[in-house]
């Protein structure tokens, strides 16, 4: 799982001297916890560690509950003792020191004072070794000291305590449940651990974690909550457990926000499921959650998963806001666009889509708003005390996800009405997803807790194509962003998307693409010829063909994929050159055909074939991605962005920024009313690549509210075509005159770009139709030439470059 909520984006919290929910400051003054449950509390946001030999890597196993049990509160009484003999020892010493500064005795007060001192440190001393003692015979006499800032237990299946035995380390958790514990309703906490205790988990592994807020605890309240903490968690046998703390928090809102930032930094935990402790689970309840995991784990439309189902509410003419009808929920598992209630949520996490890091960047930039409440339905801002900071005004960020979810076109997975109040239900009388999310059969008299159930669960509940829900309540549209909507019809069908999808996810996921017609058809064909010949074509090259001419001719080359977009109008036959209506048809058309791709989780590698490759760019481009950039691409000498060459990392960021250049872009075209006018007409708009430019380069606003990551590539060795015009001054280093990629442009006409490659020794295409090998082997570079200078470029970036 990749980093979740972060401190540094929840540092504007908060109000008047109170700390802000992602403020982490220790107890005032003196506190017994240091030294009565340090063992069993860990400061927050600090890992915790597995029960691990530093040195052998061996997993150590641990006593049975009851003498962990019996260890804490044994442990609880040693430091309390402590603790007393420390307080009478300092009133003693503070006595004498009184009685020296008055000058009644003064040798024989700094006599008994020096004692008493020397008797205080020497009980800490004691207490302090007792601890030790305990701590170590806790580990059936191992000889060594394990980590004194918590306590993480392993408590596996069979197969995990044999693997603990032979010194191998426990697996990855198949699930990690963070218990959000709100002080000082320890009760509660029982029941939900009670529960999740309970629950069938079919032998995986699955770790807990109590989060606990401290905030206004006082000492003998500290060790009470970690002793029945420890004592709760001292019966799980799924996993390893361990207990945190929040000493900041100012309530359920910011401790809720602080137990998701504290899991930063945590070692590999599967996926994580938060559940607040006014929540109690059904024994079912991780059958539907693995069942829908395996489902939509991989949909990049799904923010994550709620046990509570919620109800679907739209509004309803005069009568404000409603619940679906019962005919229109459908039977199983739905997505609906809103976060009604977090008593059971866990968050999507995979490959390319990190939900909760991408939500952290996005509140972080709203810090400012958080005492308002956002532009959502009614139902999901409308006031929640319980739910609320200490001043009682702002919205939850549930709230805030839920705009957030419309904002990246995301939808929560919720089981089906029909098993409703059957895998979480909440004890919270009033709190508002108790209020939007009622337990079928729950009333005053009849305790939910007795609703609970065992419900069917398995594929009949988690349908293949599942009913999606806006956060208004309506149907959602066939293609989520991307699709593009042009005077009221898409842009692009669903089958074709469809058609090119399963071609990516056919080869891994990813696709080189690049838009062909029967003009750029020997474009095409020079093109092959040249990355054949050097040895570096891309992976799972797909032709995207908008005529039966070059779909036939494109279709016969060997290792690659054709896909004939035949509603695609642009550029057919005439108006294909720059600045023509057909020209930007086409281009409209292109980019709203990558946003539907990188919609759908597809990795693109976007070119054109007007370009010549004289070494590989692969190794160049990955080692951008591995810097973590969104997008990597390339700056011509105009300093804009190129719309020709780039790798789109389908991340929540490049989905959001691609919706807005679509957005954008359609409504130039429509506004220039260009189906008005002749097909070789010129004319200038904002387009695909001058409003990803903005947007990413120039447009502050855009880049805090929806932060994306852009990597360009070296723009001496990606080159535009200014490089075959030497005397223009560009592009006059030695490096820059043996470049990677030169993209042909800056200069109209297909014919007037073959016509510049073949000068220059770039065309790679026979009159024949076969390719010019000796011309190729001139023209390109090795494979092993672009690792080396990846090697240098990171070596020079790092100072490490001999000469």
């Amino acid at each position: 799982m990749q980093r979740l909520l972060s401190a540094r984006s929840m540092s504007a919290g908060g109000s008047g001297d109170t700390p802000g929910p992602g403020t982490v400051e220790p107890a005032a003054g003196p506190s017994i916890f240091s030294t009565t449950v340090a063992m069993t509390l860990t400061a927050a946001g600090e890992e915790v560690p597995p029960d691990v030999d530093p040195v052998s890597g061996a997993t150590h196993p641990t006593t049975d509950s009851t003498a962990w049990s019996g260890l804490l509160r044994l442990t609880a009484a040693a430091a309390r003792a402590t603790g007393s003999i420390k307080a009478m020892a300092s009133l003693a010493v503070a006595r004498n020191l009184r009685t020296v500064r008055m000058s009644k005795s003064p040798r024989r007060a700094r006599l008994r004072a020096a004692v008493q001192l020397a008797a205080m440190l020497g009980a800490l001393l004691s207490g302090l070794l007792l601890l030790l003692q305990l701590m170590m015979g806790a580990h059936g006499g191992a000889g060594r000291v394990p980590f004194l800032g918590s306590v993480a237990m392993w408590r596996g299946n069979a197969a995990a305590a044999a693997t603990s035995t032979l010194g191998v380390l426990p697996p990855p958790p198949a699930l990690t449940i963070v218990a959000i514990v709100q002080r000082p309703d320890t009760g509660a906490m029982e029941r939900l651990v009670r529960s999740l205790s309970a629950a069938d988990y079919d032998g995986d592994v699955i770790d807990l974690a109590l989060w606990v807020d401290l905030h206004t605890a006082s000492v003998d309240e500290v060790a009470s909550i970690g002793t029945s903490a420890a004592a709760a968690l001292a019966g799980w046998s799924h996993g390893a457990v361990s207990l945190r703390h929040s000493t900041a928090a100012t309530g359920p809102y910011d401790t809720h926000m602080h137990a998701v930032s504290a899991m930063d930094g945590m070692t590999a935990r599967g996926q994580v499921l938060y559940v607040d402790d006014a929540t109690e689970v059904a024994p079912s309840f991780y059958t539907w959650l693995r069942d829908a995991r395996r489902s939509y784990g991989e949909r990049p439309d799904v923010a994550g998963y709620s046990l509570e189902s919620a109800r679907v509410v739209r509004r309803g003419g005069s009568l404000g806001w409603e619940a679906l009808p019962a005919e229109d929920a459908g039977t199983g598992s739905f997505l609906y666009q809103a976060l009604p209630g977090v008593g059971a949520f866990s968050p999507q996490e995979y490959r390319d889509v990190a939900v909760w890091s991408t939500f952290a960047d996005w509140l972080s930039a709203r810090a400012n708003s958080w005492y308002t409440f956002p532009v959502a339905p009614q139902h999901l801002v409308e006031p929640a005390p319980l739910f609320q900071g200490g001043n009682g005004t702002r919205a939850h960020w549930s709230a805030w996800f839920s705009v957030f979810a419309r904002d990246y076109n995301l939808y929560v997975v919720y089981p089906p009405t029909t098993m409703e109040g059957t895998l979480a239900v909440g004890h919270r009388s009033g709190a508002r997803r108790t209020a939007m999310l009622t337990a079928v059969g729950a009333t005053a008299a009849t305790p939910t807790t007795n609703v609970l159930r065992t419900a069917a669960s398995g594929p009949a509940s988690v349908p293949t194509a599942p009913l999606r829900w806006t956060v208004n309540g309506l149907p959602a549209n066939e293609i989520d962003g991307g699709g593009g909507i042009v005077d009221g019809h898409a842009l692009l069908s669903q089958t074709k998307v469809d058609e090119m999808v399963a071609t990516a996810q056919a080869a891994g996921g990813v696709l080189s693409m690049t838009v062909v017609n029967e003009v750029f058809l020997e474009t095409a064909h020079s093109w092959l010829c040249n990355v054949d010949g050097g040895g570096f074509r891309p992976a799972n090259v797909v032709w995207a063909t908008t005529d039966k001419v070059s779909r036939d001719a494109l279709s016969r080359v060997a290792g690659t994929s054709t896909v004939y977009l035949d509603e695609m109008r642009g550029g057919k036959s005439t108006g294909h050159d720059f600045g023509n209506p057909g020209y930007w048809r086409l281009m409209l058309e292109r980019t709203a055909l990558l946003s539907a791709l990188v919609h759908r989780g597809v990795r693109v590698f976007a070119f054109e074939t007007d370009q010549v490759w004289l070494e590989d760019p692969t190794p160049y481009i990955t080692a951008r991605l591995g810097d973590g950039a969104d997008v990597v691409g390339t700056i011509n000498t105009r300093e804009e962005i190129s719309g020709n060459f780039f790798y789109l990392r389908p991340s929540l960021p490049t989905r959001r920024l691609f919706d807005e250049i679509v957005r954008r872009f359609a409504a130039a075209y429509t506004g220039a009313r260009l189906d008005k006018q002749a097909a070789t007409s010129w004319t200038y708009i904002e387009n695909d690549q001058s409003i990803l430019t903005k947007l990413v380069l120039r447009n502050q606003t855009f880049q805090t509210a929806y932060p994306v990551r852009f990597e360009t590539l070296d723009q001496e060795r990606f080159v535009d075509g200014r490089w075959y015009n030497p005397e223009e001054g560009f592009y006059a280093s030695a490096v820059a005159r043996q470049p990677v990629v030169i993209n042909n442009n800056f200069i109209i006409g297909v014919e007037k770009k073959a016509l510049r490659a073949k000068q220059w020794g770039h065309w790679f295409l026979r009159d024949d139709g076969t390719c010019d090998s000796a011309v190729v082997a001139k023209a390109v570079r090795s494979t092993a030439a672009a690792a080396e200078a990846v090697a240098r470029d990171q070596e020079r970036a790092a100072g490490t470059l001999s000469r």
